[in-house]
């Protein structure tokens, strides 16, 4: 996608709690591909959490989450067929407007809010409340969270949408990702056949 860069001021904070990692619940510390140390100034990198919630237990559990540096996403990135990757920006581009969400967040009383920014499907616009599977995208520096044009919380109903338009060559790709990071069983793979890594 053709965005507008962003030049940042002041537009980070510490990083929220809720981006940190349920299995050591701390900040994630290393790339998960190359293993380069995240936690100092300069070094950006992206997260991902997929969530799953139980409404009847009012309890939610974590299906997957990581944190990759710029140049290994970048390197996945190119690995995507140029089909899929054009499908999936002129989806987002038809979607929703990234440059005007992000200015309205900004011009909220309490911009620098995570919950702002996520309460939301950034696709279908339904709420975090009504999700019960959902995936979470935020871009860190160190230990500080951006707010770019992330971070975005996107709904099962809109991945369902994406996964329409990825080519098979992309999600071999993408399952290659899934089963080397979190080698599953069989029985359990399946919690993860309708995941994506958006890079």
């Amino acid at each position: 996608m053709d965005l507008p860069p962003i030049y940042l001021a002041n537009e980070f904070e510490p990083l929220p709690e809720e981006l940190y990692s349920v299995e050591s619940g701390k900040p994630f510390h290393s790339c998960i591909t190359c293993h380069q140390p995240l936690l100092q100034d300069g070094v950006n990198y992206l997260l991902e959490k997929a969530v799953r919630y139980y409404p009847e237990a009012k309890v939610q559990d974590v299906i997957f989450e990581y944190a990759m540096c710029m140049n290994c996403a970048q390197q996945l990135r190119e690995e995507l067929s140029q089909e899929s990757k054009a499908n999936i920006d002129a989806f987002f581009a038809e979607r929703v407007n990234l440059v005007a969400r992000r200015e309205a967040l900004m011009a909220l009383p309490d911009p620098l809010r995570l919950e702002n920014w996520i309460s939301h499907c950034l696709i279908t616009g339904i709420p975090r409340t009504e999700c019960t599977e959902y995936q979470i995208y935020a871009q860190c520096d160190g230990h500080d969270l951006l707010y770019t044009y992330m971070p975005y919380m996107i709904s099962s109903q809109a991945m369902e949408e994406i996964q329409e338009l990825i080519s098979a060559h992309t999600r071999q790709v993408l399952d290659d990702f899934m089963d080397q990071h979190f080698g599953l069983p069989p029985e359990l793979r399946s919690l993860l056949q309708d995941k994506l890594v958006l890079i």
